[in-house]
C-alpha cells in the first residue's frame, strides 16, 4: 500500500481539528510572548519549531500500521522504565519536578512518552482477554503494569501526572472489562486509597491543594491565588474577549502559568466565549471522531488502543479545563494542542497519527 493510497484512506476531519486547536494556541502562545521579554527563541518560536516536528511525527506514525506496536509494546514498556530510571539521577528540575531532559534548548518531559507507551503497554494486555471472563488477578496483573512507571513518576515527584496514570489505568480497564461488579469494586478500592493517601501519603501543600478546590476563598492570596485568577481572567473575557495581548490578568502576570496550565483561562480572557466556544467544539468533534474510529476497526487490540487514546485525551482535557474554571483541583496537567509545552504536543500528535493509523488499517484483511 503506498503513500498515496494512505492517504486517500485518511480521515482529514481528524488532521482538520488538530490543526484548527494549534493554530489557536499559537495565536494564545504568540499574544503572551509579546509583553514577556524573552530572550530568543521565544517560546512562541519553540513551540512553531515543535509544532512542524509534531505534524511529520503524525503522518509518519498514520502511515505504520498499528499492529506493530503490539509486536514492540514490552521493549517500549522496558524503554520507557529505564528512562525514567535514568531522569531521576541525571534529569532537570523545573517548578519542583524532577522529570526532564535537557537536549539544546529544548527540554523533554519524560511522563508526557510514559503515558503513550501505558497505553499501547495497556491495550496489548487487555486485548488478551476482552472476550474472556476477566479475573480479580488479571484486573491486579493490569495495575501492576502501571504501578512501577506510577512509583518513578511520584518519586520526581509528580503526584498529578501520577494521579493520570491511575486514572487512565481505571478508564482501559473499565473499558476493556464492561462488568458492573468490577466497576463496585474499584470505586471502593478509590475511596480506601484516598482516605490513606490523605493521612499518609500526601503533603502539606497537597492538602491545602485539595481544600482550596473545596473553597478557594479560605486563602485568596496564597493557595487560593491561581484558581481565583484564573476564574477571574475567563469571566473578563466575556463574549468576545478582551483581544490577543490586551487580557491585564495574563499579560500583566497575575494569572501564574498562563502559557502552561492556565492557558484555557489566558484564552478566555483574550478571545472570550466565542474562543472557548472554539476549543471546545474542536475537542468536542475530536472524540467524537476518536470513538468512530474505536467502533469501525475490527480486532480487539486496534479496539482498546483506541479506547486508551480517547481516554488520555478526554481526561487531560477535562481536568485541565477544570481546574482553570475552578471546579477541579489544580494538578499541572497540560491542554493537549494548546498549553505550552513541547512534550505534550508531541506525544499528542503521535497518539493521533497512531489513531490515524487504526482508522486506515482497521480492517483485517
Amino acid at each position: 500500500m503506498n503513500i498515496f493510497f494512505k492517504l486517500r484512506r485518511f480521515d482529514w476531519i481528524i488532521p482538520l481539528v488538530i490543526i484548527i486547536l494549534i493554530a489557536t494556541g499559537l495565536s494564545i502562545q504568540y499574544s503572551l510572548s509579546l509583553g514577556a521579554g524573552e530572550a530568543p527563541p521565544s517560546t512562541f518560536t519553540r513551540q512553531a519549531i515543535f509544532v512542524g516536528f509534531g505534524l511529520v511525527l503524525f503522518f509518519l506514525f498514520s502511515s505504520i500500521n498499528f499492529r506493530a506496536l503490539k509486536a514492540y509494546a514490552p521493549f517500549l514498556y522496558i524503554f520507557i522504565i529505564l528512562v525514567l530510571v535514568g531522569v531521576l539521577f541525571f534529569g532537570k528540575v523545573f517548578r519542583d519536578v524532577k522529570g526532564w531532559f535537557s537536549i539544546g534548548p529544548f527540554n523533554i518531559q519524560l511522563v508526557e512518552l510514559a503515558k503513550i507507551i501505558l497505553v499501547i503497554s495497556l491495550a496489548s494486555f487487555w486485548a488478551k482477554y476482552r472476550q474472556r471472563f476477566i479475573s480479580i488477578w488479571r484486573v491486579i496483573s493490569s495495575f501492576l503494569i502501571v504501578l512501577l512507571p506510577l512509583f518513578l513518576v511520584i518519586l520526581q515527584p509528580d503526584l498529578g501526572s501520577g494521579l493520570l496514570l491511575v486514572g487512565l489505568w481505571l478508564a482501559m480497564f473499565l473499558l476493556a472489562s464492561r462488568q458492573i461488579k468490577h466497576v463496585v469494586l474499584v470505586g471502593l478500592t478509590i475511596i480506601l486509597i484516598l482516605i490513606v493517601s490523605w493521612f499518609f501519603v500526601l503533603e502539606d501543600y497537597q492538602k491545602d491543594r485539595v481544600l482550596t478546590y473545596l473553597n478557594p476563598h479560605r486563602d485568596p492570596l496564597g493557595a487560593g491565588w491561581q484558581v481565583t485568577q484564573a476564574v477571574v481572567a475567563v469571566g473578563s473575557g466575556k463574549f468576545l474577549g478582551r483581544g490577543l495581548g490586551l487580557g491585564p490578568q495574563s499579560q500583566l502576570k497575575f494569572l501564574p502559568a498562563a502559557k502552561t496550565d492556565f492557558v484555557f483561562a489566558a484564552l478566555g480572557e483574550e478571545l472570550g466565549f466565542l474562543g472557548c466556544f472554539l476549543v471546545l467544539g474542536g475537542f468536542f468533534i475530536l472524540f467524537y471522531r476518536m470513538l468512530r474510529v474505536a467502533r469501525m476497526v475490527e480486532d480487539d487490540f486496534g479496539v482498546i488502543l483506541a479506547l486508551g487514546i480517547t481516554s488520555l485525551f478526554f481526561i487531560q482535557v477535562v481536568v485541565n479545563i477544570g481546574m482553570n474554571l475552578g471546579i477541579l483541583p489544580i494538578t499541572g496537567i497540560p491542554l493537549p494542542l494548546i498549553s505550552y509545552g513541547g512534550s505534550s504536543l508531541l506525544v499528542s500528535l503521535i497518539s493521533l497519527g497512531i489513531l490515524e493509523s487504526i482508522y486506515i488499517h482497521r480492517r483485517t484483511v
